[in-house]
């Protein structure tokens, strides 16, 4: 071979083994971002994971593409960012089932929700709001308690479907007040509000924004927030700790997640992004008005708060013997 070709193969041959150490000295993002969401469009952890991702986006100048992969009660969006590379382009909206409820409720889980996962930053936390169908007898929670209590499992009790949220309420209620609820789940939290719109169904705790409109027009009761203390967008309506049921709550919360392994620095730059988002004035109002609050903490932060999630709801699914096959 001649001077000059093999000076231009091995010219060739250098510029490939250089390849992938250019690519990594990319700086982070340099390509669209997937957010998987663990359930369908329009639901809450939905509405919550696309606006925040529409601002991180804009900030970091990369796409945030939601890939919604509903299904087992989560678990089959969780597998996929637990088994994803650790890159910082696969990213989990996690929820207090993903990661602290499912382990406890499934029998056998593909995925580990403590050593699988980096935690990232808490999004938000959403307490339900306790109502009733109007003819009810029952206008605050110490008279929905006496009910429960006195005529156990003759008030109807609607949820989103086996181990959700909403049920994993209930079995609080039912721990915290020793009053006794039939639980009737559906197949989402909008069917299973509907039921109890229509008077099919008694009971049901479920986040403001799907029953807001109901409340207001009449439709259904609203008795008390399921959550410390009054919801800025309904202040009117007492807590919980108000109404001397201190040890009941129900509700939900999200949080961003990436695949275990995921470089440190990675992770600071998306808890900085998120953090900076979900704390903005206009994403707090926007949260106030879904009955939420704003998260925003460190990592580390976060997964304490999830280790406290799990203890706590993980003692509730066996207390109450709830399982799913």
């Amino acid at each position: 071979m001649r001077e000059p070709a093999r000076l231009a193969l091995h010219t060739t041959l250098l510029a490939f083994c250089l390849m992938p150490l250019a690519v990594c000295a990319q700086p982070y993002p340099s390509k669209p971002i997937r957010l998987v969401i663990p359930f369908g469009a329009g639901g809450n952890t939905d509405v919550v994971g696309r606006i925040v991702g529409q601002k991180v986006s804009e900030a970091i100048g990369q796409q945030m593409l939601i890939d919604n992969r509903p299904g087992a009660g989560g678990n089959i969006a969780t597998e996929l960012v637990a088994r994803s590379a650790p890159d910082g382009y696969t990213l989990l909206m996690g929820t207090i089932g993903t990661q602290s409820v499912n382990a406890a409720l499934y029998p056998k889980l593909a995925f580990d929700p403590a050593k699988d996962f980096a935690p990232i930053t808490l999004v938000t936390i959403t307490p339900h709001v306790v109502f009733v169908h109007p003819s009810v007898p029952a206008r605050s929670m110490r008279e929905l308690v006496a009910l429960a209590t006195t005529r156990p499992e003759t008030l109807n009790f609607a949820s989103a479907g086996n181990g959700s949220s909403q049920h994993l309420g209930l079995e609080n209620f039912q721990i915290a007040t020793g009053g006794k609820m039939t639980h009737i789940p559906y197949k989402s939290g909008a069917e299973a509000a509907t039921s109890v719109i229509s008077g099919q169904v008694a009971v049901m705790f479920e986040a403001l924004p799907v029953v807001l409109q109901h409340i207001n027009s009449g439709k259904v009761r609203a008795l008390a927030v399921a959550g410390p203390k009054r919801l800025a967008a309904l202040p009117e309506l007492p807590s919980v700790n108000e109404t001397g049921v201190p040890q009941f709550t129900s509700g939900s919360w999200q949080g961003v997640l990436a695949p275990a392994g995921t470089p440190a620095a990675v992770i600071a730059r998306l808890n900085a992004e998120f953090v900076k988002v979900v704390k903005s004035s206009g994403m707090r109002d926007t949260f106030v008005g879904m009955g939420a609050e704003a998260g925003g903490n460190t990592p580390e932060e976060f997964e304490l708060f999830i280790r406290s999630e799990t203890a706590k709801w993980s003692k509730i699914v066996k207390s109450s013997g709830m399982r799913i096959d």
